[in-house]
């Protein structure tokens, strides 16, 4: 069996804000995630605060990811990396869309939640009496289960980078930087 040398076009970039969103949002997922996780293990009245930082930093998120589908969809972007697999290279764009319906599908399962749960009122009254146990929030759940997708995604977002690199010797973060 012959190997078949991929070469992609790595001079092609994305555009400066879609770069920018890219890096900052995938901080705050990587700041959200464990902040999330750490959280519901607390007590209702000893996550007061982190509520608070929780929603003001998902709803960045949210926002971010609503003015960088715009972005991605409005301005000219690279092609798609070849890999030599047609299955590795739907998959790879498979993971990157769905990135963009699980950020909005966490952020509005988020607001939900905040508005559902209690949490809006119980942060402007000051008090955690008002926020109702995590069994009786459906829109929590759905938060929860669509946060362990997306980080199984990242996951494989990862190991896709460093397989492409290992696999074709291409430094593919070079068109997200």
């Amino acid at each position: 069996m012959f190997k078949v040398e991929i070469k992609n076009d790595l001079t092609q970039k994305y555009s400066k804000g879609n770069i920018a969103i890219h890096w900052f949002t995938a901080i705050l997922i990587l700041t959200l995630f464990p902040l999330g996780k750490y959280m519901s293990e607390l007590s209702v009245s000893e996550k007061m605060g982190f509520i608070k930082l929780h929603a003001i930093l998902g709803i960045i998120v949210f926002l971010l990811t609503i003015v960088r589908s715009y972005i991605y969809f409005k301005s000219k972007r690279p092609e798609d990396l070849k890999t030599g697999s047609k299955f590795n290279d739907k998959f790879a764009v498979w993971i990157h869309n769905t990135f963009y319906f699980l950020l909005i599908g966490i952020s509005i399962a988020g607001l939900t939640t905040m508005i559902f749960g209690g949490y809006v009122d119980a942060l402007k009254s000051g008090t955690s009496d008002l926020i109702l146990s995590k069994e009786n929030i459906m829109p929590l759940k759905a938060h929860g289960l669509l946060a362990n997708f997306m980080m199984i995604l990242l996951v494989l977002h990862i190991l896709g980078v460093i397989k492409h690199y290992a696999l074709t010797k291409e430094n593919t973060l070079k068109r997200m930087s």
